[in-house]
């Protein structure tokens, strides 16, 4: 039987006074000239001790749909909390890491750096089924609203048996929030399994009431697929 952890806090936990967050994701968006020498690159710095005792989970996708920018690829590092992004973040300095960021400057060129705060977390704990990330990102005007709404969404689409991976939304917290403020994701074994996935969501009775509810709180501003490449988890 599927298993999920589920971690939401925003319906009730999130107001303009009050933000709480389960864990962190760090995203470095990148226009890759030289994606298999990039992943070579990637695969010796994580197997020294730098990357063994990285704080966080590591993963490279690549971008099979963008529309957003130049970017062909992103690295997307996922933090328990405040504290492992911290410590992430300050392990740049290492001259280990330094080596690997002199080495892939002239194949990677720098598009997007942002860092999001973890609202609401339903994780499949079989990796074959986070494949491929459909993001949905918008301005959202009233987050503990648009949660409230996502929630009851997601619930229903589980419940009819229309999501077998992930799925999750983001709050931007560092980052050009002139373009977005949050995102939300689900994830799927194959870009044909996702395809599938949205035609029954967006047919679907509860997609119709949650558009409805949504419609003045919510407006989308890009859509993106993404495949996955690899994966580190942390140690």
């Amino acid at each position: 039987m599927k298993k999920f952890i589920f971690s939401l806090f925003a319906i009730f936990l999130i107001s303009s006074q009050s933000i709480f967050a389960a864990g962190y994701l760090a995203t470095y968006s990148m226009k890759v000239s030289n994606p298999a020498a990039y992943v070579e690159a990637l695969d010796e710095l994580m197997s020294t001790d730098w990357g063994k005792s990285f704080a966080g989970d590591v993963s490279l996708h690549q971008y099979a749909f963008n529309g957003y920018d130049d970017a062909t690829h992103v690295v997307v590092l996922n933090y328990e909390n405040s504290e492992s992004l911290g410590a992430g973040t300050e392990s740049f300095t290492d001259p280990v890491f330094l080596s690997f960021f002199a080495k892939t400057a002239s194949m990677a060129e720098p598009v997007e750096q942002t860092l999001n705060m973890k609202l609401i977390s339903v994780y499949n704990e079989n990796p074959e089924e986070d494949q491929v990330y459909t993001i949905y990102r918008m301005q959202v005007k009233d987050a503990a609203g648009y949660a409230k709404e996502y929630t009851k969404l997601t619930k229903a689409q589980v419940d009819a048996g229309n999501i077998d991976g992930s799925y999750g939304l983001r709050q931007l917290v560092a980052g050009d929030t002139r373009y977005y403020t949050h995102y939300a994701y689900t994830s799927a074994g194959s870009v044909a399994e996702a395809m599938a996935s949205a035609e029954t969501l967006y047919s679907s009775d509860s997609f119709a009431k949650f558009s409805d509810k949504v419609s003045d709180n919510r407006r989308v501003m890009n859509i993106s697929i993404l495949t996955n490449v690899t994966n580190y988890p942390a140690n």
